[in-house]
């Protein structure tokens, strides 16, 4: 197999944060099961060590266990898993002081190309990392020693990644009252939504057709976060709202009420 072959079936994806946390806050934070369920999975478990197990859960359609291949406390950890097509991957947390602050890193190796389930697969890994890092910092920043509770609201619909993502992302679509498409990372925002709400707060990022994350200061600094996963013409819209602070009557209420609202979105 030559080189060039080579490079292009098998990628690696980095991504790294900052965090204004010490490096033992954050590597309990990576490493304890109660703790990564505050901002990365709904459940998960931890067996330290080299030889141990990681398990994390997104419910029972999306759960794992994999062995831990690296543990180095406040330094690095990762482990083994599988891609969908069967491949190998490995994932590896690194944590560095740097300046006051710990930077975090992920990297994850393994990936495929070629394919179309190749293709979104890697590209929905990296979106999803981005969020993952981000409500990472947001709990250590602003929630630190929170339970998180989540509305996880979705629908699965026939039509373009691109039509799905214009009508949910643009004027009268989550939004009544403009749109996120003159946003930038970082800026604020207030916006009323469709349900009458209003929100504010933060943009943390906009990665049209793929979706957006912003925090919300009237959810008690809550995070919205809209990822359109499929391929094809075959899609499922997600709204993930990762709340800290709130009722469960009020993150319930969430979920039923942006699922009938996201339906009323895409099937009108």
């Amino acid at each position: 197999m030559s080189e060039a072959k080579e490079a292009r079936e098998k990628r690696t994806i980095v991504k790294e944060i900052e965090v204004a946390a010490p490096v033992e806050a954050v590597w309990k934070a990576l490493t304890d099961g109660k703790e990564l369920a505050r901002w990365f999975p709904l459940e998960a478990s931890v067996e330290p060590g080299v030889g141990g197990k990681l398990r994390l859960s997104w419910g029972p359609e999306f759960e794992a266990t994999a062995p831990l291949t690296i543990w180095e406390p406040n330094r690095r950890y990762g482990w083994e898993s599988a891609a969908p097509s069967g491949n190998p991957m490995t994932v590896e947390f690194s944590v560095e002081a740097r300046g006051g602050k710990t930077l975090v890193r992920v990297t994850q190796s393994g990936f495929s190309s070629g394919s179309e389930w190749d293709e979104e697969f890697f590209d929905s890994t990296k979106y999803g990392w981005g969020f993952m890092l981000f409500n990472l910092r947001e709990y250590l920043e602003r929630h630190a020693g929170q339970a998180r509770l989540v509305a996880w609201p979705r629908l699965q619909v026939e039509m373009a990644r691109e039509i799905i993502y214009d009508q949910l992302a643009g004027t009268n679509g989550i939004f009544a009252e403009g749109s996120l498409g003159n946003l930038r990372e970082g800026a604020t925002y207030s916006l009323r939504t469709s349900t009458g709400e209003v929100w504010s707060g933060r943009v943390a990022f906009i990665v049209p057709p793929r979706g957006f994350c912003v925090t919300i200061d009237a959810l008690n600094s809550a995070l919205a976060w809209l990822t359109i996963e499929g391929v094809g013409r075959t899609f499922e819209a997600q709204l993930w709202f990762s709340t800290y602070g709130l009722p469960q009557e009020r993150v319930t209420q969430l979920e039923t009420q942006w699922a009938a609202q996201m339906k009323s979105i895409l099937t009108r």
